[in-house]
């Protein structure tokens, strides 16, 4: 991306872009000199970062006047709904003033700042900055501060004593391939904590959803929360809140006893689920003898599954999980505000290749799912020749004292709170 930000943004490439924003971008690149006085090659930049954004971020996607941050900076940014959630993570804190140190497009940080005393965007990318600062000109309103913009790397500029620091650490290689280990990310935060927690009451950091919950626990200090983000039962970001620790045995005792938050921002619904982690140590509730035919089939949420909250549902509902390996369960209860999806079982049949031929003819039709299972759903799908799709679901598991079975449901639609 070439240097470039507000004083090349002008009422005539707004226009265009407005104009071809549903064009083939090959060809408006092809036709380029037809568009004299137009910057085609940034148009077609801006034009495709606005359609990844149409539904990830669709109050900026709505303004004409915003500049978007390229290809790159548009995948990699938070959605609206992930940003917002951050808002209320700070909103939930004695939180007056923030330091995002990984600025990127700017969005975490436009909605975390708002009714800050202060905030300061900090970006090494000169363009990055540049359109940060004209659009937060185009956002302004009064429930934000005046903001403060540092260009530069954040591990080299001064870090500011304020009450939150953010970072979304970088996680791409040098070659351009995704990583997921905290220390192969940049910034290092491992690396990196000691320093930060000397300047902020919390530090606040953005990993990939592949992360390992127990390395990072492992290897961060003063941990107090981890936050499991999902969008549409799509598990998004891991956010993991750390304190700055007073005495030793303050900072010994955190770790031990980190809040997890699961939420998941579905279509119809949101999913709010919190527990501690020292309770969900206990064994998972298994199915006890003369339970396995239970009416409904109880899958947890992705971020429940993210968490490893088994023994917590176990423990909060009237459920018991099919079998040790086996992350689906089982009731006779109704729960319609289960932290998942819910279904009711038609027909529970014992695994067999003569079944699969009996499949074949019975079932045209089916959402096919495994689950600690003999075959994964891609394999159990060409076995049996059914066609995706459908109201019907067919899971694969294994099941405690009958061994792998095929349980056959229809979704049990949970009705919308009044």
């Amino acid at each position: 991306m070439k240097e470039r930000g507000s004083r090349f943004w002008g009422a005539a490439l707004r226009d265009f872009i407005e104009e071809h924003r549903n064009d083939d971008t090959v060809e408006l690149l092809l036709a380029a000199q037809r568009y004299q006085g137009i910057d085609v090659p940034f148009a077609v930049e801006q034009i495709e970062a606005r359609k990844r954004l149409k539904e990830k971020l669709p109050e900026w996607y709505g303004n004409k006047e915003l500049i978007m941050g390229g290809r790159v900076p548009a995948e990699q940014c938070s959605s609206e709904a992930t940003a917002k959630y951050k808002q209320r993570i700070i909103r939930a804190s004695d939180v007056r003033s923030l330091c995002d140190m990984t600025g990127g497009m700017g969005v975490d940080f436009w909605y975390m700042s708002e009714g800050m005393e202060r905030a300061i965007y900090t970006e090494r990318n000169e363009t990055l900055c540049e359109i940060a600062r004209h659009n937060f000109q185009v956002l302004k309103d009064e429930r934000h501060p005046a903001l403060e913009i540092r260009c530069g790397d954040g591990r080299e500029l001064p870090i500011p004593s304020v009450d939150l620091v953010y970072l979304d650490p970088a996680r791409r290689a040098g070659d351009g391939s995704r990583v997921y280990a905290m220390e192969d990310c940049e910034p290092n935060i491992v690396a990196w904590q000691d320093e930060l927690l000397r300047h902020a009451k919390m530090v606040l950091v953005k990993l990939s959803p592949m992360v390992d919950l127990t390395d990072v626990l492992r290897k961060l200090k003063g941990v107090t929360d981890v936050h499991i983000v999902g969008v549409k039962n799509e598990c998004k970001e891991v956010l993991v809140q750390a304190k700055k620790a007073i005495s030793s045995e303050e900072l010994a005792e955190s770790n031990a006893n980190v809040r997890v938050h699961c939420v998941d921002f579905l279509t119809d619904r949101t999913i709010d689920y919190s527990f501690d982690e020292v309770d969900n140590l206990h064994t998972v509730s298994m199915l006890p003898e003369g339970k396995g035919r239970g009416s409904f089939l109880y899958e947890p949420d992705v971020t429940l599954m993210k968490a490893g909250a088994f023994a917590s549902l176990c423990s909060r509902y009237p459920v018991w999980q099919l079998d040790v390996d086996t992350h689906l369960m089982t009731s006779d209860a109704w729960i319609p505000d289960f932290p998942g999806r819910i279904f009711e079982v038609e027909e529970r049949i014992s695994f067999s290749s003569k079944v699969l031929k009996r499949l074949k003819k019975e079932l045209p039709q089916a959402n096919i799912a495994t689950r600690n299972f003999v075959m994964t759903a891609d394999e159990l799908r060409k076995r049996t020749g059914i066609k995706d799709g459908g109201e019907v679901y067919l899971f694969g598991a294994k099941v405690k004292d009958e061994g792998q079975m095929l349980l056959k449901c229809r979704k049990k639609v949970v009705p919308l709170s009044p």
